[in-house]
């Protein structure tokens, strides 16, 4: 799982509660990464999102359960025995 700390109204800077040092060390503590951003602005806005993508474990194949068939492609169907194909 990929957690972040999105610190937020980054274009205030008058109006800052918490230090970047502050919650940078929150998020190292808390196992986060930390972006400063600013919906306003748009800035790390769009950053944020593809760091969070870059962190994400990538796929791995599923293991094949025993009796399953996997298929990459569409199955065929099979000509039915009824009468109303």
């Amino acid at each position: 799982m990929v957690m972040a700390l999105a610190g937020n109204k980054a274009d205030l800077l008058d109006a800052r509660k918490v230090t970047a040092e502050e919650a940078q060390a929150y998020a190292q503590e808390n196992g986060l990464f930390f972006m400063e951003t600013s919906a306003k602005t748009a800035t790390n806005v769009n950053d944020i999102f593809y760091e969070i993508a870059k962190r994400l474990p990538r796929m791995q194949p599923a293991q094949n359960p025993a009796g399953m068939v996997l298929m990459d492609g569409p199955t065929e169907r099979t000509a039915s025995a009824s009468c109303c194909s």
